[in-house]
């Protein structure tokens, strides 16, 4: 029997694809996730894993400054359509969400905690993102929509005014 010589292209693809299968991590819903995403810790809570895994479903929103859906949103309007999805009603301005909650050091933080940045767009807190874990969290930027980052960039890290837990 004759053997048939594979074209490159279909070694190609699926190497690719093996590829992507082993480095791929999955969130305990089966949803993969994004690139920069963290794994969620095994011991969180069912509702702060649903907040992290509902707010990777915004990745890739446009921004739109006061915006609240998949058509563009703001930094707060995120963590409202985020939470509100679960029920949790939230103040709308960043400053306002600011004083929610019960402050978390910075060294405690926990995914679906909120993290807060002073003088981004003005004076005082004027932006909000849901921390992630391992120092990364998701916020929506004015320039690049919806996003995850690192509290280590040196602008996050200059501007970071704080945490707030929400839920447990």
């Amino acid at each position: 029997m004759r053997a048939f010589p594979v074209p490159a292209i279909f070694l190609i693809a699926a190497a690719l694809t093996l590829a992507a299968c082993g480095s791929s991590v999955e969130t305990s819903g089966g949803m993969r996730l994004p690139p920069g995403a963290p794994p969620l810790p095994a011991d969180i809570s069912s509702g702060r894993r649903a907040v992290v895994t509902e707010s990777y479903r915004w990745i890739g929103t446009p921004y739109r400054y006061g915006g609240n859906s998949k058509r563009g949103v703001d930094c707060s309007g995120l963590v409202n359509a985020v939470f509100g999805r679960f029920g949790v009603n939230l103040p709308r301005r960043a400053r306002d969400l600011a004083r929610k909650g019960r402050s978390q050091e910075r060294s405690r933080l926990v995914p679906a905690d909120l993290v807060f940045f002073a003088n981004t767009a003005g004076r005082g807190i004027t932006h909000v993102g849901i921390y992630l874990g391992k120092n990364r969290f998701i916020h929506s930027s004015s320039s690049r929509g919806v996003i995850i980052s690192s509290l280590d960039d040196t602008y996050y890290r200059r501007h970071y005014a704080g945490a707030r837990m929400i839920i447990k």
